[in-house]
């Protein structure tokens, strides 16, 4: 984005790309807190389950099964949060101190992409039928 070829930046150029790619901060913690948040949220449903599972009591918690009901996504949020953190965390190295994301990219084109995309899927689906 600064120059065409990284090893050839001047100082200033790195120093202008070094203050343009400091990432926002409210996204990544708003993000980890949600995926801190699941997690406990599972945590504390799963520990109730099982403490009324062990006193026979569960048929009798219909908030607590209704909790287990709603709370069937949240591994789900957590995951995706938890990849967000990840992926927008390490912004703005594809690898770190190495390989900025500005230029890691492929050179597949889309027709690329669509026939492996479209190969992994059939191969996958033989994988399912044989198995079955």
């Amino acid at each position: 984005r600064y120059t065409p070829n990284v090893a050839d930046a001047t100082e200033a150029q790195i120093q202008q790309a070094t203050k343009d790619s400091i990432p926002r901060v409210a996204p990544l913690y708003f993000a980890f807190r949600i995926m801190v948040a699941c997690g406990f949220l599972l945590l504390a449903i799963i520990a109730l389950s099982f403490w009324s599972v062990i006193r026979n009591r569960i048929g009798e918690k219909k908030w607590l099964l209704r909790a287990a009901l709603y709370g069937i996504p949240l591994p789900w949020i957590a995951v995706e949060a938890g990849w967000f953190v990840a992926e927008y965390g390490r912004q703005p190295w594809a690898i770190g101190e190495v390989l900025p994301t500005a230029v890691a990219n492929s050179s597949l084109t889309a027709g690329d992409l669509i026939f492996s995309m479209v190969l992994i899927c059939g191969l996958y689906t033989l994988f399912l039928v044989a198995e079955l």
